[in-house]
């Protein structure tokens, strides 16, 4: 009997695994883990808890107060010239020492309530690709080569399978990619390594392309899933195809590959950027480049400067890559925006923007303390002006620099593609 039961609990373990039921992947216990998880490594409880435990914590987190300490007239001195674009005044927050998800969770709650109330749908500026990418050509961002737009999953089938989406004599890989799913967790995005791999994989990525289709994003990793599953779930699927960026060398683990900054910006200025390669790299605007080598250090948030990939500022990247952030954020008339770029070795005009986040999951580590800071205090003491200009009715991702419509065209300075 107790054979019996120990089998039948194992294979009812298996199959709820298998099935993500309670276990798995996504699982709604793992779910719940990944959730707690992430919440927690951003709370000053946490952060503050490993400063007790480890000494290199507590340089990390006290350089990170420093830096904020630094950067903070800047920023204000910045926000008080620049103009915000209605939609993101709506933001309700009365205190100056919110967290960093906290404050993502109250524009998310705005956002949603003008959903809503007034039908507002400007954060499709981040949360549908195909409008985020129409941004960015129509304000003639230099980009990754899109070769077009679908708004049906079986013509774009067809077109992919018949030559018609990806031009003869593209090169490869290029990249498929879902409009209505911007979450990491939807793992919408596929690489189609080559013509021939994916005439060899036909009825695999049919199968992806229409599962991708009806999928509908649904972001339980944060805790501002309700409110933004509600913008996510009014969304029209679409799908995008987009050619490829030249890779570069890294040097941490010596490997060939896309490297992108991702920089966050608040009140149309770069405050850091975080970086796709490397150990958990951290890039600050004083050209510090923080990494975290050990699984240790990785945990306790204790950063070294790095030795590698110091050509990122030597070659003069990060001016363009901050220079090029705000801009568009500045465009976007936005208190707060991810922006991410990529960079070319050896060529720091190469750069071109990838996408943009207004709901950053990214790993701050000590600055997640301080980042809010600056987003909140620009509210709480209204240090911006309201945009009044002629596109101020327009929707965010409508907004135009080359047409003159958009906020704080008296702040950019440089003509497309602003590098």
């Amino acid at each position: 009997m107790a054979v019996l039961v120990v089998f039948a609990l194992i294979t009812t373990y298996n199959a709820m695994y298998e099935r993500n039921i309670v276990f798995g992947e996504k699982g709604a216990l793992t779910k719940f883990i990944i959730n707690r998880r992430r919440n927690i490594a951003q709370t000053q409880f946490y952060l503050h808890f490993w400063t007790y435990v480890d000494s290199g914590a507590e340089k990390t987190w006290h350089k990170a107060k420093s830096y904020y300490e630094t950067q903070k007239p800047l920023f204000e001195k910045a926000a008080r010239e620049f103009e915000l674009h209605p939609y993101w005044t709506r933001t309700k927050i009365d205190r100056i020492d919110a967290g960093w998800y906290e404050m993502i969770g109250l524009r998310a709650k705005a956002m949603a309530d003008m959903y809503e109330n007034e039908n507002r749908d400007d954060f499709r500026i981040e949360k549908d690709k195909c409008q985020m990418y129409k941004f960015f050509t129509r304000n003639e961002f230099r980009t990754a080569k899109i070769y077009g737009y679908w708004d049906d999953y079986q013509r774009f089938t067809d077109d992919l399978f018949n030559g018609k989406a990806i031009p003869a004599n593209s090169s490869w890989p290029n990249f498929f990619k879902c409009c209505h799913l911007t979450q990491g967790s939807s793992e919408s995005t596929r690489m189609l390594k080559s013509e021939k791999w994916l005439q060899e994989n036909k009825e695999e990525m049919k199968n992806f392309i229409k599962e991708k289709w009806e999928y509908r994003a649904d972001d339980w990793e944060r805790p501002w899933a309700k409110d933004m599953n509600k913008l996510t779930d009014s969304l029209v699927p679409g799908i995008m195809v987009q050619g490829p960026y030249p890779m570069s060398l890294q040097d941490w683990g010596q490997e060939q590959t896309v490297l992108e900054l991702k920089v966050e910006t608040f009140w149309g200025r770069a405050y850091l950027a975080s970086a796709n390669f490397g150990r958990d790299t951290i890039i600050l605007r004083d050209g510090s480049i923080e990494v975290f080598p050990s699984e240790w250090e990785n945990r306790v948030n204790a950063h070294v400067e790095s030795p590698y990939n110091t050509w990122i500022r030597e070659e003069g990247h990060l001016e363009r890559v901050w220079d090029l952030a705000e801009t568009a954020a500045k465009i976007m008339g936005i208190d707060q925006v991810r922006i991410d770029i990529f960079i070319k070795r050896g060529d720091p005009d190469a750069i071109a923007i990838n996408e943009n986040s207004i709901s950053s999951g990214m790993g701050y580590r000590a600055h997640f303390e301080f980042m809010p800071k600056i987003w909140a205090q620009g509210h709480v003491e209204k240090w911006y002006k309201t945009y009044e200009g002629a596109s101020k009715d327009l929707p965010v991702y409508e907004q135009s620099y080359p047409k003159k419509q958009c906020p704080n065209q008296h702040l950019i300075t440089k003509p497309p593609p602003y590098v």
